[in-house]
């Protein structure tokens, strides 16, 4: 049977939901087209039902994803850079270490100067001289290549006509050591070769022996030296000192 594609829309709907009664009140006759309807209206609410309870809410879950992807190969990126930065600080730290031991074997630090004196008390003891002089001399700093910065320009903000002083980086300082000894020249030697032992760096600047007079000739002398330690700066006011 052939569709009549001209029939009239509205008056198709207004047949579809209407009843055409009759004198005897037996009911028209059904509509042709009404399955048709049906049909579609059921297929357009599976449709939006599809959209509005899959469609949609997928593609949202999707875009969720994919942020969440982004986001893990932006942190991933962060680890390797992260991981790059802790490897180069590692080796930095282990070639600081490496240079902080070797100084800190040449230099002495703040606790083994107090205990400087107490060795070489010691040492003049088993070799059985008598200390009857040690003093601390002369500090003075012993300057390093480069210079420093001025971190802090508060005189010069203060006073304009004067110029800010010029500072100078400071690699360590030495300072010396007065020491006065008695006992056996033999002994003394011995004592000599002690601190040429030690693991810090000591030299011996100035050394004036003078033998003593004895009926029994015993080799006994009398020593005035003056030895010579070095030390790392304590802090960052002794890295730089004005000239």
């Amino acid at each position: 049977m052939a569709l009549d594609m001209n029939v009239d829309v509205g008056a198709l709907i207004k047949g579809l939901f209407s009843k055409k009664g009759s004198k005897e009140g037996a009911s028209g006759a059904p509509n042709p087209y009404t399955k048709i309807i049906m049909a579609v209206i059921v297929i357009i609410i599976l449709i939006a039902s599809y959209v509005y309870f899959v469609y949609i809410p997928t593609q949202k879950d999707i875009k969720i994803k994919n942020q969440k992807i982004s986001q893990i190969e932006t942190i991933k990126y962060e680890i390797g850079t992260l991981s790059n930065k802790i490897k180069t600080a590692q080796e930095e730290l282990e070639l600081a270490e490496i240079e902080y031991e070797r100084r800190t074997k040449l230099f002495h630090s703040d606790k083994e100067l107090e205990d400087l004196y107490g060795q070489i008390s010691l040492l003049a003891m088993q070799n059985k001289l008598m200390v009857t002089k040690i003093e601390k001399g002369v500090e003075m700093p012993v300057f390093a290549v480069g210079s420093c910065n001025i971190s802090n320009n508060k005189d010069a903000s203060s006073a304009n006509s004067q110029q800010p002083p010029k500072l100078k980086k400071v690699g360590y300082y030495e300072f010396t050591v007065d020491l006065e000894i008695s006992g056996n020249y033999n002994f003394y030697t011995g004592f000599r070769n002690g601190l040429a032992q030690l693991t810090k760096i000591i030299n011996i600047n100035t050394e004036s022996i003078v033998v003593l007079e004895s009926k029994g000739g015993s080799g006994g002398v009398k020593v005035t030296s003056a030895i010579s330690t070095y030390r790392l700066p304590k802090d960052e006011s002794e890295k730089c000192i004005a000239i």
